[in-house]
């Protein structure tokens, strides 16, 4: 039997309590991890994540963390402190899982990966939905044909912003601070690159105004596809996308992970329920697979790490992959312009 996983965490802020505490505490249990240290600046944030462990201890610096002598350190920190962390670590000879987004522009990303080469490391990064049985199927079939050439896709997602954050320093438009385009839009655009390439054009627009984006709205082309993009942090949406292309559609509600809606030509197939195992050569199948077993989020997070820890890396994101869609925020924050908002109107206006 192999040895159990080590880990260390950097960041323990909400993603690290929601997620990973128990995606760790999963992973402890069977005896496929061990958590040895974790770090954040608010010590008692800290030892709260730990309290949630068997091993887990706080330490005082990223050294420390270093010192424990981890496989992994999972970069859980804000989005500005990836890169120095990450390189850091893999430099004292620990691989590297980073939440998303890798980090806050291309350059960053790339100092990274070229980090990691150096030291003969690995950094992966937890684009999750990469993972989810839906998105992998919907993957095959654009990247196969079975659907023809795609022509569209729109993508309407967000609701009320309800992250646990733990202070307003989350909002601030300070380097590596990012509204819905960094957040949600690093899923989205991540998976329309991973299904359909780089996109050809883009253009994009927000209501920022000098702080940091509630809503967002982004045009692409990925050759003859027109793709619609837009999120909210402040207002429900549909959580859905929809593919159509010349021989079949697809459609996709994000809380439905492991289900989604197909048709060819004028048949429609209807609801599918996929296998949510990590196999990248798992085929869907046409027609209902079973009982439906739940496979949400916190699946997803701690099947990434089963994954690292029995040497599973294929099924995971690696850094390289992870640099197109920094490419395409880079080019949207580039290409800012106001949304219309005519519920605004100018000071003295009627």
């Amino acid at each position: 039997m192999n040895e159990p996983l080590r880990v260390a965490i950097v960041g323990c802020g909400a993603v690290a309590h929601v997620y990973y505490a128990p995606a760790l505490a999963a992973l402890e249990h069977d005896g496929t991890a061990t958590v040895v240290a974790a770090f954040d600046p608010d010590t008692g944030t800290a030892s709260a994540f730990c309290s949630r462990l068997d091993r887990a201890r706080a330490v005082s610096s990223l050294d420390a963390v270093i010192a424990a002598h981890p496989d992994v350190v999972v970069i859980a920190s804000s989005p500005r402190y990836h890169a120095e962390q990450t390189v850091a670590a893999v430099s004292g000879g620990c691989d590297v899982f980073c939440e998303k987004p890798l980090a806050i522009d291309r350059a960053q990303g790339e100092n990274m990966v070229a980090a990691a080469a150096t030291a003969g490391r690995r950094v992966f990064v937890g684009l999750v939905r990469r993972q989810f049985p839906a998105t992998r199927a919907i993957h095959r079939l654009v990247r196969s044909g079975a659907l023809g050439d795609i022509r569209s896709v729109e993508c309407f997602e967000g609701g009320p912003f309800a992250w646990p954050v733990r202070s307003t320093e989350y909002f601030r438009p300070v380097a590596g601070n990012g509204g819905v385009l960094q957040d949600i839009g690093t899923h989205c655009l991540d998976l329309l690159v991973w299904w359909l390439g780089a996109p050809t054009s883009l253009s994009y627009a927000d209501d920022a105004m000098g702080g940091v984006e509630a809503n967002c709205s982004i045009d692409l082309a990925f050759g003859s596809a027109q793709v619609k993009v837009r999120l909210s942090r402040d207002w429900a949406r549909p959580n859905r996308y929809v593919l159509r292309g010349d021989r079949g559609w697809i459609a996709w509600n994000l809380e439905n992970v492991d289900r989604l809606e197909l048709g060819f030509d004028d048949e429609i197939v209807g609801d599918l329920t996929l296998e949510p195992a990590l196999l990248p050569d798992a085929a869907p199948a046409r027609g209902p697979v079973g009982p439906r077993i739940p496979f949400g989020f916190e699946g997803a997070f701690a099947a990434q790490l089963r994954a690292l820890a029995s040497g599973r890396t294929e099924v995971l994101v690696d850094a390289v992959e992870a640099l197109p869609v920094l490419d395409v925020i880079d080019r949207c924050t580039a290409e800012r312009s106001t949304m219309p908002m005519p519920w605004m109107v100018p000071d003295g206006a009627v």
